[in-house]
């Protein structure tokens, strides 16, 4: 027989290894894909099998017979409705960080008061259900050895409870509430569990009882041991247990903690429709062979610590060693998950709102030694309920008595996540009334062996379980309807039931940020938290949203504060993370009570849908494809669409407006148009502000181009207030297109007029030739004589300037008869410099010709002639009186590059652009016509050439110009034309 010191040398090796099993999980010692796989998790949840379960079961059994199944077959229920319970349920506390019913119960009706009654009542509905833990465990060591009492062993297991709830719950300070190495010790906790009691279950099949043919001759030898698992049972019974089962497998603290807090996928609740079925079908399959073996070998002792008995009855120290390890893995794991769930819930519930946080920086550690204490109580206020009342029942009525407890959170749960209408007073309303019929009616008369008075106050069996829990529950929901019914729900309350429905949207609830920078949410959270803990939850933040520290938009800022509100839920539960972070908002109230805002939280909303698609299903699923398919046409509009919210921050910004502004929607998101880059923000800016509903043709500047660009706008609703959608449509083709069209009609009018000129002054020009001619028959004067010739040349040079308007007006092209030749350069600009010299606007100008003597091309020289003529006329005008004008040219041996500069004021940027176009001018009106640098412009392309002007020339002192001629070099030779045309 085993003795106390091996038996305590061998449980506290078993919860050693499943420490072991934890801390190499911690430090990624074990296989990650063992961990992280769905069904590791799955075998997890199998911590729901308690000593009830592993003991109780078979004291039911021998008592009510298959009733023992409604454990089994109320949580096979929970797990087969997962789709509808439970993934709504994860959803929701992975979107907001919820980590227990309370903190669920306390998001969902917005109020502080309901987490907090909410987790009172759960430690009071836990406390039956860990006392039969210690209870079952502190029985089983006393079966073993008498030499310590029964309490003893109780504080003893306790005592190791409380150390190894500290271990898996509260070892680090990083204080969140996901413990992969604790899923993974349940796991394997559970595997024990299943283990151990299968294979007694097939020992006691196939050795004790002889396998089937065996087990059917015994049967048929004792009829009347057939007989106790068909006991009869009232099936009110039976239906109450389902349903208080049903709720159990949801709403135990143990139970939500494992398939919630700690769980972040919904494959796992998917898998556990099925794999958690599997497990209890197994655990509950190896109940009655195990009862018919102990009965058919006359194992005595009490039915509930049967597995016990069959190992002693048999001498069998491994069948008592599987036996007592199968039933410390139920105890331990149960007690262990719960008492970490309820420290967090009493932490963030009850003590956190009401003991303000100590002035110190290490906030992280005061936090971990408040979970640590809480630990403790728990576990020693569970000791004190089984000493003082649990001692005195069996499993199985406390088992009924706490799920009958857990029941009553059935309604508020429901009503959460499919009643939109339910508001705080009636779930507190309900809560109340049902747990107080469950305590007058089932917790109240257990009573009895501490005070007689209350034995007879409250007797037991005037309350049967099934009335009691149909009553409380009846009550509690008849209640929650009435009052929700006829109590006011604020807006605070209708937007979380909206964002608890089926199909959860991630809601960001402010309506007006104060925060501006990070260093805001640093300073409201350094004197509650200190600087260090402040500034690590930030940059946690951060890097879940991917958002580096800087200028952050507004919308960011919004993000951060939302994400670091779910963090700090996670840490100290939804009132409390909203209390701190409540100062940023312009309009909060207490316990998280704010007004959401819609304008502002479109795009996010859009982002979270388009997270969302693959899990919306019937008319949610039909809206978002309508809402994609609009969503589309707006992208792909050929014109720019830009969306602002009441606030006149920027909501949406189409692909178009991308394309034309080169600003992405991801960097113009949630701010206003002033902060967009120039010219857009002015331009936009100047639009929305405007009373103007439409303007055509705004031009702005754009990568040393004109653009032309159409705006629209109209409000999204009547208020002035509303929103405002801006269309935005590039005109710059069809401006250009127009002055193309305007460029011809100039055109055409120079064509009718050049063809007016040259009639008109054709015949002048040809009368002064003749009269020039016949000086020779009329004197032998030389002087007038060459006067007389110079007249000729000049009415030439005056009928091929009209030719070259003729055909500047054709369009450019060049004349066949034109003949050209080779051009000395030099010649040709000392004669336009003589010509020039002749008006009195040239006269007064130093010009220094530095052009070499041998430079030619090949060309017409009156053409030439006027071009430079024209060029310099024009650095006359810009000039002051003695200023120098320079005429350089270079050549490369196959292009000659001349150079015309003066000192004068310069032109414009803005008038560079249009210097060639006909009839544009930058001088005074009466002293330009705009034709001369067209003329020059036409003259230098039919000489294969090109002009490029270059102002400022002096970029120091900012003034002259510099026209730059390039035309193709030609070789010359002595006889070539000097291009002066005079003889």
């Amino acid at each position: 027989m085993l003795d106390l010191s091996q038996l305590f040398l061998i449980g506290f090796a078993y919860l050693a290894f499943l420490f072991g099993t934890a801390y190499l999980t911690e430090r990624n010692l074990l296989p990650a894909r063992l961990v992280r796989h769905p069904l590791t998790h799955v075998l997890s949840i199998g911590v729901y099998a308690s000593v009830w379960t592993f003991h109780g079961a078979f004291g039911l059994a021998s008592e009510s017979g298959y009733l023992y199944l409604a454990s089994y077959l109320g949580a096979v229920g929970a797990f087969i409705l997962a789709p509808a319970l439970l993934i709504p349920i994860l959803r929701i506390t992975r979107t907001y960080q919820l980590s227990s019913l309370a903190d669920l119960f306390a998001f969902r009706f917005r109020s502080g008061a309901v987490g907090t009654i909410t987790t009172i009542l759960t430690v009071m509905a836990t406390m039956p259900m860990i006392s039969i833990q210690i209870q079952a465990v502190a029985d089983s060591l006393y079966i073993f050895n008498q030499q310590f009492t029964v309490s003893q062993f109780a504080l003893g297991f306790c005592s190791v409870l409380a150390l190894f709830s500290i271990l898996f719950g509260a070892r680090h300070a990083t204080l969140r509430n996901k413990h992969p190495g604790l899923v993974v010790a349940m796991a394997v906790e559970s595997l024990i569990k299943l283990i151990a009691l299968v294979a007694i279950g097939l020992y006691a099949f196939f050795s004790i009882l002889g396998g089937p043919s065996g087990l059917e001759s015994w049967l048929l030898a004792n009829p009347d041991q057939l007989a106790v698992l068909n006991t009869q049972f009232d099936a009110e019974i039976w239906r109450t247990l389902l349903i208080a089962f049903f709720s159990a497998a949801v709403v135990m603290p143990h139970m939500f903690h494992m398939m919630f807090t700690e769980n972040s996928s919904d494959e796992t609740l998917y898998k556990a429709t099925w794999g958690m079925p599997l497990f209890l079908f197994l655990l509950a399959l190896a109940v009655p062979p195990i009862l018919w073996a102990g009965m058919s070998l006359g194992a005595g002792g009490n039915p509930e610590f049967l597995l016990l008995y069959l190992g002693m009855h048999l001498d069998s120290e491994w069948l008592t060693v599987l036996a007592f390890i199968g039933g410390l893995s139920a105890a331990s794991g149960i007690s262990i998950v719960a008492t970490v769930a309820m420290a967090s819930m009493l932490q963030n519930h009850i003590l956190l709102p009401m003991v303000p946080f100590p002035d110190t920086r290490r906030f992280y550690t005061w936090v971990l030694w408040l979970r640590r204490s809480l630990m403790i109580l728990i576990l020693f206020g569970c000791y004190l309920f089984y000493q003082k009342i649990g001692n005195y029942y069996d499993l199985h009525q406390l088992g009924i008595i706490a799920v009958v407890a857990f029941l009553q959170f059935l309604p508020a749960l429901l009503v959460t996540l499919f009643w939109q209408r339910a508001n705080r007073w009636g779930v507190i309303c309900g809560l109340l009334i049902g747990m107080g019929v469950w305590m007058y009616t089932m917790l109240f008369p257990l009573l009895g062996p501490i005070d007689p008075m209350v034995a007879d106050t409250f007797r037991v069996e005037e309350y049967d379980p099934d009335t009691a829990a149909v009553l409380a529950l009846v009550l509690n929901a008849l209640t929650l309807t009435l009052v929700s019914l006829f109590t006011e729900q604020n807006a605070e309350e209708e937007h979380a039931a909206s964002a608890c429905l089926l199909n959860v949207l991630q809601r960001h609830s402010t309506t007006s940020l104060t925060a501006t920078r990070i260093e805001d949410f640093q300073e409201l959270l350094s004197p509650r938290v200190g600087q260090d803990a402040a500034r690590r939850e930030i940059q946690s933040a951060l890097d879940q949203l991917a958002l580096k520290p800087g200028m952050l938009r507004p919308v960011d800022l919004l993000r951060l504060r939302t994400q670091l509100e779910h963090n700090l839920t996670g840490l100290l539960g939804p009132v409390e993370a909203a209390t701190l972070l409540s100062p940023l908002d312009h309009s909060s109230q207490t316990a998280g009570i704010r007004t959401l805002a819609s304008g502002r939280n479109v795009h996010l909303m859009e982002s979270q849908l388009e997270t969302y698609q693959v899990q919306l299903t019937g008319l949610a699923a039909e809206l978002d494809e309508l809402r994609r398919y609009h969503r589309l046409i707006l992208q792909r509009l050929p014109v720019g669409v830009c969306t602002l919210d009441n606030t006149g921050e920027i909501l949406f910004w189409n692909s178009e407006m991308e394309q034309v502004t080169g600003i992405t929607a991801a960097d113009c998101a949630g701010i206003p148009l002033s902060r967009l880059p120039t010219p857009w923000g002015t331009l936009l800016g100047n639009f929305a502000q405007s009373p103007l509903a439409h303007e055509v043709a705004e031009p702005i500047h754009l990568n040393s181009q004109s653009h032309w660009f159409a705006l629209h706008k109209a409000l999204l609703s009547e208020e002035s207030t509303s929103g405002m959608v801006i269309l935005l449509e590039d005109e710059s083709e069809t401006r250009l297109l127009q002055n193309r069209l305007a460029h011809s009609e100039r055109l055409s009018s120079i064509g009718r007029f050049a063809a007016g000129v040259a009639h008109e002054i054709g015949n002048p020009v040809t009368g002064i030739a003749c009269l020039a001619q016949n000086l020779k028959f009329e004197t032998d004067n030389e002087e007038i004589l060459e006067t007389g010739d110079q007249i000729v040349d000049q009415t030439k040079r005056i009928s091929r300037i009209v030719q070259s308007l003729v055909r500047f007006a054709r369009g450019g092209q060049s004349d066949n008869e034109i003949a050209h030749e080779s051009v000395n350069l030099r010649h040709c600009f000392d004669e336009a410099i003589h010509l020039v010299s002749l008006d009195s606007r040239g006269k007064f100008q130093q010009y220094l010709n530095n052009v070499a003597p041998g430079l030619h091309v090949w060309g017409d020289p009156q053409q030439l002639i006027q071009v430079f003529v024209n060029l310099l006329n024009n650095a006359c005008d810009a000039s002051e009186d003695y200023n120098h004008i320079w005429i350089d040219a270079d050549s490369n041996g196959e292009t000659i590059s001349i150079a015309v500069t003066d000192e004068g004021t310069g032109i414009p940027p803005e008038c560079q652009d249009k210097l060639f176009e006909p009839f544009f001018t930058t001088k005074d009106p009466g002293k330009g016509t705009g034709l001369g640098l067209p003329l020059v412009y036409n003259i230098i392309e039919e000489h294969y050439g090109s002009i490029e002007i270059i102002s400022p020339a002096n970029n120091k002192q900012n003034k002259g110009t510099r026209v730059v001629i390039t035309l193709p070099f030609h070789i010359g030779d002595e006889h070539s034309s000097t291009g002066t045309g005079m003889g």
